[in-house]
């Protein structure tokens, strides 16, 4: 049983990012914010909820296949994302698992920490990864850790070619502790620029 919510809920992150890429999800306005190194991103309001929802595309110069599969490797997450400290597996249920990662702490903050469900699937020729927060008994709160919540956030991977790819990223998360929403508002436009410029430089390559 415990199996089937955890898939359940991967299936539901990946439900709610394709409904934000559409926009199709009522709870969500979207605007425009910046176009930097070839990056697109938009801010999205969610009704009810204090902290902005961010989408970012851009072009990456590898296959589909390739970035999704180190995109999904969570041995590479501290290679790709220079906030994330490590990554821990706890279960896998076929391309669903439940993963736990540290983020280096940004000084004066408390380090944040997540307890999450990952999945991928297939949709025609679109890869898509889905992270949503969860429980486990495994992984309880750590008391040097403030424990955020990730209302949804991943990756939505469209192949150009088979060397060329868009990959779209889309976060929704609750740092929470102390940490202001509205400053954090303010500055999140910059990280997915950093993040997909990171992407380009890892896996891009002239076919």
């Amino acid at each position: 049983m415990e199996a089937a919510k955890y898939i359940a809920l991967g299936h539901q992150s990946i439900v709610e990012l394709l409904a934000k890429d559409a926009k199709a999800d009522p709870t969500t306005v979207w605007s425009d914010a910046k176009l930097s190194h070839g990056v697109h991103v938009s801010r999205g309001v969610v009704e009810g909820n204090a902290w902005n929802c961010i989408k970012a595309t851009s072009i990456v110069s590898c296959s589909a296949d390739l970035l999704a599969s180190k995109l999904t490797d969570p041995a590479e997450m501290s290679t790709f994302d220079e906030m994330t400290d490590n990554c821990r597996v706890v279960e896998v249920f076929g391309t669903t698992s439940v993963r736990y990662v540290q983020a280096k702490p940004v000084f004066p903050t408390t380090a944040r920490d997540f307890l999450v469900v990952t999945a991928e699937e297939r949709h025609g020729n679109t890869i898509v990864i889905g992270t949503k927060s969860t429980t486990h008994p495994a992984v309880p709160e750590n008391p040097a850790f403030v424990r955020a919540n990730t209302h949804v956030s991943g990756y939505i991977i469209r192949p150009r070619s088979a060397h060329e790819c868009e990959v779209t990223l889309i976060v929704h998360m609750d740092l929470g502790g102390h940490m202001p929403a509205a400053v954090i508002n303010l500055l999140s436009s910059s990280s997915p620029v950093k993040l997909l410029n990171h992407f380009q430089h890892l896996y891009g390559h002239t076919a």
